[in-house]
């Protein structure tokens, strides 16, 4: 697994117990890396993006309340709360990071941690929030079918 799943699924792991917990990123942080397996690597890319989805919670959330119709963000799994945020998180501030990759990570993330109903909701907010925030990005079935829909011009 690389660097930086693992640290997405710490990510999670420390997103999951502030949320349950109130405790703010430096005290997770702190027990985090007491974990004597610890993969430093991976520790220090999740604490990028624990710092960044709580720096900008409000604007994450009011996302999340958008494109997530009909559901109250606190009625949500938790898993599937921060999953979502980290996602969104990466979608609207790591731009680095192609689209396809957060998107896929997300949801095979999800797998792991919570279930099929999770995948199906996590896959339709994330991809709902790609085109308002990444609609300059293509991804292999999107390039697809914009060639289908406009070949190249002849000379």
């Amino acid at each position: 697994m690389g660097v930086r799943r693992r640290g997405r699924e710490y990510a999670l792991q420390m997103l999951y117990a502030m949320d349950l917990t109130g405790y703010q990123p430096d005290q997770v942080f702190a027990g985090f890396y007491a974990i004597q397996d610890l993969n430093r690597d991976a520790f220090y890319y999740a604490r990028r993006l624990v710092d960044g989805v709580h720096g900008h919670m409000d604007e994450i959330d009011g996302v999340l309340t958008k494109y997530a119709e009909h559901w109250k963000i606190h009625r949500m799994a938790a898993v599937d709360r921060n999953l979502l945020r980290l996602g969104l998180y990466e979608l609207m501030y790591v731009k680095e990071v192609p689209f396809p990759i957060v998107i896929n990570e997300a949801l095979e993330i999800v797998k792991e941690f919570s279930d099929q109903e999770g995948t199906q909701f996590l896959n339709g907010i994330l991809d709902a929030a790609r085109k308002e925030f990444r609609p300059e990005e293509t991804g292999p079935r999107l390039r697809k079918k914009a060639l289908a829909v406009d070949p190249p011009e002849e000379s």
